[in-house]
């Protein structure tokens, strides 16, 4: 609903780059994370495959089936499981130590972490998602894991979270097939609008795009897509839904239409004659399908789905090949656009 853009442009209104650095650093994580998927697509795709031998296996397992119900015994992680089930929020500390103890500690499945908290957390997202627990896992950066402290836990809870088993002070053995593949040529978006009728179709990885593909195009009419069916195939709760559809209803035009199919956007378009359907590029990870599915059938009708990236993601995604650090020297650059932006308001 808030994109990197947007929030950093109001943090800069208030706070000098300097003084709000660290938390500058923190929200383009979320644009290295979702751009270092985006290079590496195949990551998505194999994380899928595992977590799904990854649950076949564990289906009868008595751990598993404890944590994800908050029945574990350990009162920490029953207060944070049931804090992410009936909140769809966990601070980001906590997602930490949860990941932590739930790999390390308890030699559970990385994947099938990963999976419960995309299905509650109403800010679940792919590539910040997935990467984290990857992270954790150690799988991210060679040599590099996450172990949680007991001390640095009940500091940051003010003791209210004890641990009533020691926590693991080497990583476990991660058995994958993932692999840090070669980053891909990302694709350019560059494809010029055709003159004509042209509607714009948003999704939920990026409601911004109401108004900054808006501002690109003349557009006739505007509908919005919520992909039910991939939701369900994911397993995402109803919460995390409903939390979704509420931010695109709130910010479409009053009248513009929600589909949940590819299908109804086809009939949308025709109805509307459309010649061009715009839209912001969804990132990897559920749209990888529904994308396909949505050209096949706007194709039928003779009509193209143009994407674009916005500014933002365009200047820091092909930087996200390597590490953070390295990424990182693109951030004032896209500070300083930001503040002349607001300056020529």
């Amino acid at each position: 609903m808030l994109p990197e853009w947007q929030i950093l442009s109001a943090v800069l209104d208030v706070h000098s780059k300097s003084s709000a650095s660290k938390f500058i650093d923190e929200v383009c994580w979320r644009t290295y994370w979702k751009g270092w998927l985006e290079l590496r697509p195949s990551v998505w795709k194999d994380y899928i495959s595992e977590l799904a031998e990854d649950r076949e296996r564990c289906k009868k397992d008595v751990d598993y089936t404890q944590i994800i119900t908050a029945r574990s015994g350990i009162a920490a992680m029953d207060a944070w499981t049931s804090e992410l089930i009936e909140t769809g929020y966990l601070h980001n500390h906590t997602r930490m130590w949860y990941a932590s103890i739930w790999i390390h500690t308890l030699k559970l499945p990385w994947t099938l972490g990963a999976d419960f908290f995309l299905r509650h957390l109403l800010d679940g997202d792919a590539a910040s998602n997935t990467l984290s627990w990857r992270w954790v896992a150690g799988l991210h950066t060679q040599g590099k894991v996450y172990l949680a402290q007991e001390s640095n836990i009940c500091k940051f809870t003010a003791g209210r979270h004890a641990l009533e088993i020691p926590l693991a002070t080497q990583s476990a053995e991660i058995k994958t097939s993932q692999k840090n593949t070669t980053p891909r040529i990302l694709a350019a978006y560059d494809e010029p609008i055709p003159s004509g009728r042209v509607g714009l179709l948003v999704h939920e990885d990026d409601l911004s795009a109401v108004n900054w593909l808006a501002a690109s195009s003349e557009l006739v009419a505007v509908a919005g897509m919520l992909p039910l069916a991939a939701y369900q195939k994911y397993g995402i709760e109803e919460k995390v839904i409903q939390f979704r559809s509420d931010c695109m209803r709130s910010l479409l035009p009053e009248k513009a239409e929600i589909f949940n199919c590819p299908k109804k956007v086809a009939e949308w378009a025709h109805l509307q004659k459309l010649d061009a359907v715009i839209m912001a590029a969804p990132p990897v990870g559920i749209w990888d399908d529904l994308i396909l599915d949505l050209e096949s059938s706007l194709a039928a009708l003779g009509l193209v789905v143009i994407k674009r990236r916005h500014w933002w993601d365009a200047h820091f995604y092909p930087a996200a090949g390597a590490g953070f650090f390295k990424y990182k020297k693109l951030i004032p650059s896209a500070l300083d656009k930001l503040v002349d932006q607001a300056t020529n308001l």
